[in-house]
């Protein structure tokens, strides 16, 4: 009916300044801000404090540490002060002291009867949603939350008057329309976004599955909707006796006239600061020792854009005659993968995309034996944790479970405390005994069991899957990959694609760490997939055709960068295994690991300096262990162009780095899908980054210390009602009050003509939208001319480093020499 569609969009548009979330086994960034991205910056972190409380920007406790080592240089500070008219602010002093005492609104606490609505919702949330962590199921799910609540509520004793509830309407539009149906829209909105904002974190998640529809299994268990949590809420509201204040929607850039907090004035002045000396770097002239780039390498090696391969790759370039290359870690084909031995698959691409196509792993044919017993161990495995789990649940059985086994806990309980390490290798090579591992290779070939509408197989998190590739898609994605990532031409003797993935144990944010390319998953399969394609003979000779030619000496490798110890396993190919080249490369990303290993161990407390790869391998062992690597804390840009432009600096595994030849491209098609993929998705990071940082408690998801995991979905904050989302106050802080991450927006770096890029922004709103909008600020270095830009959130391109610094002036008439902040 049309009420009924009305109602379901005046939801939606209540919601949509509430991001998704996606559960942590599968975790990705994502903006915690991105339904307010459409606004500027400043409106947009203005508009988030008053609907979710929150402080958006840096506190006095982050910027003086960075004034004091120069991180935030007076110059800048300077020009971000007069640029937002509160030149009081250019004095270092007088900016701490207005931090100290700036007002922000802090994270809504409710109280009383509207502290017991949340808490109710919550907990009924989790029962409803449980996907296993629960033994006893919620029944009668498949009704959907609000007809399952409402079946099961009257037994609740939390809830007053709860006979009441059967007189409720069966229908959850019915219930809504009862209780504001007699409102005009806008406050019924208003009073609907008020419910939404209470309890972000599970309407997030809602948000996720609701994207989700029918490409995700739960939703056949537990069909879940913002109608039903609306209905809910707004049941027990009127049980217990509650209103809520409506929640105004987000007003618009031109609805406000704010003056700059002190907080953005010093956000501002850090990024330019940084961004500056980033620039200075990137249009120095390299070394003319840098041979590296030059000579025809031993060995290609491409490597996920994440920041942290860019630690590997300079350290292995600096051991050998290695070329690396960056390009997203999913390796340009979007397929679900389906592990060796595990019923379901995953969707192994970043979340813009959805697979269309399952692979398959096969044991390679000569571990045909390893393959049997790695099945039957698995059944044995899998049956012992079925009846350990089943005596720990029972009423009696658990007794009897304890007295025999407490022992045997407790001993190993006390081994992974005292020595996480030995314990680590113990427990991998007892599972490598009973479940051996096997050596596996994709199933590329697209199968035709059955006619074209049985050609289709329903598995795991992705719908209506098809089982392999056309050879048309074979060489569609092959050449695709090749082209974007610049390498059509000049094949060395091994190419490797090198995937990644984290390494941790007792950590419910362990995908975390994994491949955001993947939809938070390793990479390792990705890069089997693509090194298989261009071996076979049928894909290179179609890549001959549309004039790629590989030399019939060049190998394609696949491997997997551990990113917590900076392991790289190569995958066994016995063609490249005789080569003398293929035991360099083995020697070498031994040696580069060591190095990497040292350089991130600087960075971790407790590491000990003398033996880095025993240091990161504890770690990564350490069941206690709150935080194994740092992950991607520190980024701030994301550089595309040739490794030229940069093999010759230390980013200090804070840029992402993106492969591209600009000659290559001459119609800009290939650099658009750069820009509007993996940069978006940077910028995700970035900002789930960013914001963790500056308000761990209201975008982020707290100290690990109190973590509760909710539901096999997420965590709870202690006894807190709301899901927890963002990052946990360890992945972004050393201690309290002392920053990992420092609180910089993005900065795009583009190896490009000009016109090309503006070209892009032209074509693809979502670039306007980032960097009109200020997310993300945009700098190019043009090839053709040999200058640099730097584009302004109006649209105008300006030098990135004039070499005479204009004059800025003040709203009272104070002059000072600075470099402009693009506006």
């Amino acid at each position: 009916m049309p009420e009924t569609a009305r109602l379901l969009a005046e939801i939606e548009a209540a919601a949509a300044c509430i991001a998704p979330w996606r559960p942590l086994h599968t975790m990705i960034a994502i903006n915690p801000l991105q339904g307010l991205e459409d606004l500027p910056f400043e409106a947009a972190t203005a508009e988030a404090a008053r609907l979710f409380g929150g402080r958006p920007w840096p506190d006095a406790g982050m910027v003086a540490p960075a004034l004091a080592d120069g991180r935030i240089s007076t110059t800048m500070l300077t020009v971000a002060a007069l640029r937002h008219g509160r030149p009081e602010l250019a004095d270092p002093d007088r900016l701490i002291k207005a931090l100290q005492h700036e007002v922000v609104p802090g994270r809504r606490a409710a109280i009383g009867a509207a502290a017991d609505l949340d808490r109710l919702t919550g907990f009924w949330l989790a029962a409803f949603l449980d996907q296993g962590q629960a033994t006893w199921a919620m029944p009668d799910r498949e009704l959907g939350f609000y007809r399952a609540w409402r079946r099961l509520a009257r037994h609740d004793r939390a809830i007053p008057d709860r006979r009441r509830i059967d007189r409720l309407p069966d229908d959850p539009a019915v219930l809504v329309h009862q209780r504001l149906g007699g409102l005009d829209a806008a406050t019924r909105e208003d009073i609907i976004r008020a419910h939404l904002v209470a309890l972000p974190g599970w309407v997030a998640h809602l948000r996720w599955r609701v994207a989700e529809g029918g490409h995700h299994p739960w939703n056949a268990v537990a069909p879940a909707s913002l109608l039903d949590y609306v209905a809910v809420r707004l049941a027990l509201a009127d049980l217990l006796g509650v209103t809520l204040p409506p929640v105004a929607a987000p007003a618009g850039p031109a609805d406000r006239r704010l003056r700059a907090p002190a907080g953005l004035v010093a956000l501002e002045a850090w990024e330019e600061s940084h961004r500056q000396r980033l620039l200075t770097m990137l249009t120095s002239t390299p070394p003319a020792a840098d041979a590296g780039g030059s000579a025809q390498p031993l060995g290609q090696i491409v490597l996920c854009i994440d920041v942290r391969s860019e630690v590997l790759r300079r350290h292995l370039e600096a051991t050998g005659p290695w070329a690396t290359l960056g390009f997203a870690g999913f390796f340009g084909v979007p397929v679900a993968v389906r592990p060796f031995g595990e019923d379901d698959p995953h969707a192994s691409c970043p979340v813009l995309l959805r697979p269309r196509h399952l692979v398959d792993e096969h044991p390679l044919p000569e571990a045909a034996d390893l393959a049997v017993r790695h099945l039957a161990g698995r059944r044995r495995l899998g049956g012992l944790k079925s009846l350990v789990k089943e005596l720990k649940a029972g009423v009696a059985g658990s007794f009897g479970y304890i007295e025999a086994t407490g022992l045997a806990h407790g001993a190993a309980m006390m081994l992974r405390t005292l020595t996480p390490r030995l314990a680590e290798r113990l427990s991998t090579g007892f599972g490598r005994a009973v479940m051996p591992e096997v050596p596996v290779a994709p199933g590329l070939d697209l199968h035709h069991d059955h006619d074209h509408d049985h050609d289709h197989h329903h598995h795991g998190d992705a719908e209506d899957l098809i089982l392999g590739l056309s050879p048309a898609e074979q060489a569609f994605f092959a050449e695709g990959a090749l082209r974007v990532m610049g390498l059509t031409k000049g094949f060395a003797e091994l190419v490797v694609f090198c995937g990644h993935g984290g390494h941790t144990v007792n950590n419910v944010f362990a995908s975390g760490l994994d491949c955001g390319a993947c939809g938070g998953n390793r990479g390792g399969p990705n890069a089997r997939i693509l090194a298989a394609l261009l071996n076979a003979p049928a894909v290179r000779a179609a890549l001959a055709a549309r004039g790629i030619v590989i030399p019939e000496a060049t190998r394609f490798l696949s491997a997997e960068h551990d990113t917590t110890t900076d392991r790289v396993a190569l995958d066994p190919d016995p063609v490249a295994a005789s080569r003398q080249s293929f035991r360099r490369l083995q020697a070498d990303l031994d040696r580069a690991r060591r190095a990497a290993a040292a350089e991130r161990a600087s960075h971790l407390t407790g590491a000990d300096p003398a033996d880095p790869v025993r240091a990161v391998e504890k770690r990564a062992a350490d069941w206690s262990e709150v935080r194994p690597e740092w992950a991607l804390a520190g980024n701030a840009a994301f550089i595309v162009g040739d490794r030229a432009l940069t093999r010759h600096l230390d980013l200090g595994g804070r840029s992402f780095l993106h492969s591209y030849d600009w000659q290559a491209d001459a119609d800009g098609r290939l650099l658009e899908v750069i820009l509007t993929a993996p940069m978006v998705v940077a910028e995700w990071i970035n900002t789930q980054y960013l914001f963790s940082t500056l308000d761990n408690d209201t975008w982020g998801a707290g100290s690990k210390t109190i973590h509760d995991p909710v539901a096999g979905l997420g965590v709870l904050k202690g006894n807190g009602p709301d899901l927890a989302v963002g990052l946990p106050l360890q992945s972004v802080m050393v201690a309290d009050g002392q920053i990992r991450h420092e609180p910089l927006r993005l900065m795009a770096v583009v190896q490009a003509p000009r016109a090309r890029v503006e070209a892009a922004i032209e074509r693809h709103a979502v670039l306007s939208t980032l960097f009109d909008n200020g997310w993300v600020a945009l700098a190019v270095l043009d090839p053709e001319t040999g200058c640099s830009w730097r584009r302004d959130r109006n649209g105008t391109w300006l030098q990135a480093l004039p070499e005479q610094p204009p004059e800025v002036t003040s709203e009272s008439g104070a002059l000072a020499s600075a470099t402009p902040i693009p506006a």
